[in-house]
């Protein structure tokens, strides 16, 4: 079958978040550069296999606590048995191209550290405030620059932030209880999100007047998008775009500018049909936020024939 061209869009790597708990994962090193990546799988909960001719005296205790396997080496295609993936952190070349030659025979996905080009996989810089975890990457070019970011994100995004999330989840339930409709249950995520609530009584005391109280009026903006597309939007339009639950979108709509929408936001065409407005109304009768998009042009054949 011939492979097809990367599309204009494409991504370096598919992100994806995978399970590791209780299942072997292969790690081969045995200096300090091995040390973090052992930390990372003992944290994901991995049964960690370690493959070290003469791994470092730290390695070595950091591996007694994480309880690693360390069958003896030179590595060989039965270190990757039952695995479901391999991190070659040895800093050599002829390892890792051994490493590699490994792990495409065994059908193994397989990491080389600071190697993008014989990865099968990478593993993103994070921010960890658990249960929430945010992962980024610039795909191996600039990984520099993906630990400033980090740092940019560690200001925004508060450590108590991961508590209030793990109360989400035990609340989950009984939220989708009290709240039927979607559009009434994200606007309590938002005020739980913005404001918080120190304990589980506190955030179903939220959810008690939030479920009874009449749903808050909806909102429609008009943004009108001119030639420089997302260049001339101004804060608040992009503020308005973020936060918005429906977008009606002109076909001459620049479609950078819905790079900036929230992505689960539901997109229709700006019919202008009866069927369409009907459809507005009952959005906005059920308080959502609702953006119109406008091309220039268009908007002002509008005004004109107004």
């Amino acid at each position: 079958m011939p492979t097809l061209p990367p599309p204009a869009d494409a991504l370096p790597h598919l992100p994806v978040f995978l399970t590791v708990r209780g299942r072997v994962c292969v790690l081969i090193g045995g200096s300090e550069a091995a040390l973090p990546k052992l930390e990372l799988l003992r944290r994901a909960g991995a049964t960690i296999r370690l493959v070290a001719v003469r791994p470092d005296p730290d390695l070595l205790a950091a591996a007694a606590i994480a309880e690693t396997e360390l069958p003896p080496g030179p590595l060989t295609i039965d270190h990757l048995r039952g695995a479901c993936l391999v991190i070659d952190a040895s800093g050599d070349d002829r390892t890792n191209r051994h490493c590699v030659a490994l792990a495409r025979q065994a059908g193994v996905p397989v990491n080389v550290v600071d190697r993008p080009e014989l990865c099968d996989f990478i593993l993103p810089a994070i921010l960890d405030r658990s249960p929430l975890v945010v992962a980024f990457s610039t795909g191996g070019a600039a990984p520099a620059l993906a630990g400033l970011i980090r740092q940019e994100l560690e200001a925004l995004i508060p450590p108590g932030l991961g508590r209030l999330v793990a109360l989400s989840g035990r609340l989950r339930h009984e939220i989708r209880q009290r709240i039927a409709d979607p559009a009434r249950r994200l606007a309590f995520w938002r005020h739980l999100y913005r404001h918080g609530a120190p304990d589980r009584a506190a955030a179903l005391d939220l959810l008690e007047r939030m479920a009874e109280a009449a749903p808050p009026p909806g909102s429609l903006t008009r943004i009108t998008v001119g030639p420089g597309g997302v260049q001339d939007l101004t804060l608040r339009s992009l503020a308005a775009l973020r936060r918005a639950d429906v977008l009606l979108v002109e076909d001459d709509v620049d479609p950078e500018v819905l790079d900036h929408a929230r992505r689960d936001a539901a997109r229709r065409p700006d019919a202008g049909t009866p069927a369409a407005a009907a459809a507005l109304r009952a959005d906005l009768d059920r308080g959502l936020q609702v953006v119109r998009l406008e091309a220039e042009a268009a908007a002002q054949t509008m005004l004109a024939a107004e």
